[in-house]
């Protein structure tokens, strides 16, 4: 009780001591409490235009795609855009994105030419995009809706014997990591990127603290050798780098109304900030380089925040329409909902599976496909400790990327993969993998080798690119 106590007195501390550093870089870097952090007209007529061509109902998203939709068993109404035809596919390959973003996060590998002979999927998250809300964003509900989608997308659209490769990035890759732990009948192979294994780290975590607080406490017994101390915080610095990179988590986790006053301060800065970094606008240093052009801007924020008030009521039938769930975001552009993903406990949240839900799994797992579980390494002895992923899958992370800190992402990782999967590190990766140039190009040839496509490129020997596990 006195832990618990302890840490929430430190979350709320460390969290309000990160808002106002982060409201006074607003303030006196960018100017986002004056007039430059006002939209301008042009700014509003762009961001309009924008989000006609990404949320539109009656036109293509991107080219030889369409708007769909999928009523989950639970009502929830999600949103999803797709090249299918009328038939179904041997190799259906399905993307779920992470926080800010929408379906619009893979436009680039949507529309590479590699991949046009496979049918692809990308859906909103619920709470995201064009997809409803939900009443709770703990791991019962945001599980049960998304393996849910999985098995209505392999019923509509993979034939008998097919296989589903499902390619996933933050968020999007820890709910992918909890379905490839607990649902691994969902999908034959997974890529994930950008992404922590949610029992890995906190297993990791935990061993760390421990070690710590054992090193710690010889040295109370002997407080004259500076060494224990040393060693201690030598053991527990990857936590402490780990809680300075998740400062903005520590923001979000705290009272609601302060919370959303976060999100929302400066003309909504903190999002203007995460499309910053998606393009690429900030130096080594941290500081931006240039201003962005108002199409430019209006484009992060259309592909991020979902559909206008001008895409209601136009849907081909009540059925294929944003319901009244999605409008009620548009005036904060649905932070107010998409943070919660962050504050309801998904990562580590039990989750029991609906009846329906099991017997839909169990009906996947035929000879064939356990035969295919079974050549991987994924033996009923075989299980791995808790959490981890039963199927194979190629994780990918940037050397770059601001919000992990390595040794507690791959210490023991490789413990949680089986046979057939592998982790790729780039060097000069970030990490919004799917809109850079190099992790686009892992991402690709990750997709062409899960879907066994021969002759193409090997992800692993790609100039920049290391192969730091390899099972």
């Amino acid at each position: 009780m006195i832990g618990q106590l302890a840490w929430s007195g430190f979350s709320f501390a460390y969290g309000m001591l990160n808002l106002a550093l982060m409201a006074s870089v607003a303030g006196l870097r960018d100017g986002a409490f004056g007039k430059r952090g006002r939209m301008s007209e042009e700014e509003r007529s762009e961001l309009r235009k924008a989000q006609k061509m990404y949320w539109d109902l009656s036109t293509e998203p991107l080219p030889g795609f369409r708007h769909e939709f999928l009523r989950a068993r639970n009502g929830v109404q999600l949103h999803y855009v797709t090249n299918a035809g009328k038939g179904k596919g041997k190799q259906v390959v399905l993307f779920v994105h992470g926080f800010p973003d929408s379906y619009a996060l893979w436009r680039t590998l949507l529309q590479s030419p590699t991949l046009q002979d496979n049918i692809l999927i990308a859906v909103d998250l619920p709470g995201y995009g064009g997809s409803d809300s939900l009443q709770k964003y703990d791991a019962d509900s945001m599980l049960e809706t998304m393996a849910g989608f999985f098995l209505a997308m392999r019923e509509m659209y993979l034939e008998e014997g097919g296989e589903l490769l499902a390619v996933t990035h933050d968020w999007g890759g820890i709910v992918g990591a909890r379905l490839a732990a607990e649902a691994p009948q969902l999908a034959e192979r997974w890529v994930i990127a950008g992404a922590v294994l949610p029992k890995q780290v906190h297993s990791n975590i935990l061993t760390t603290l421990a070690s710590a607080r054992q090193m710690l406490h010889t040295w109370l017994r002997w407080p004259f050798n500076p060494r224990l101390a040393k060693t201690a915080y030598a053991t527990l610095k990857p936590v402490l780098l780990q809680v300075g990179r998740s400062f903005y988590v520590f923001i979000l986790n705290l009272p609601w109304p302060i919370a959303t006053f976060f999100t929302r301060m400066g003309n909504f800065w903190f999002m203007k900030v995460l499309h910053w970094v998606q393009a690429g606008v900030f130096d080594k240093a941290g500081k931006p380089t240039r201003r962005m052009e108002p199409q430019e801007a209006a484009d992060w924020m259309a592909m991020s925040s979902g559909p206008g008030i001008e895409q209601f009521d136009k849907g081909k039938s009540p059925e294929h329409s944003y319901s009244e769930s999605v409008r009620a975001r548009i005036p904060d552009y649905g932070l107010s909902q998409k943070i919660r993903i962050y504050r309801e406990n998904l990562v580590l949240s039990p989750w029991e599976k609906s009846l329906e839900t099991i017997v839909e799994l169990s009906a996947i797992a035929d000879a064939e496909s356990q035969s295919r579980r079974l050549s991987s390494g994924a033996g009923l002895f075989e299980e791995g400790p808790p959490g981890a992923l039963k199927v194979p899958a190629t994780i990918v992370y940037g050397k770059l990327d601001p919000a992990f800190s390595p040794s507690l992402v791959l210490s023991g990782l490789s413990d949680y993969l089986v046979k057939g999967s592998r982790v790729l590190m780039l060097e000069k990766g970030g990490h919004w993998l799917p809109f850079e140039k190099t992790g686009a190009r892992v991402l690709e040839a990750a997709v062409l080798e899960g879907l066994g496509v021969k002759g193409s490129e090997d992800a692993a020997k790609i100039e920049g690119v290391t192969a730091v596990v390899q099972k």
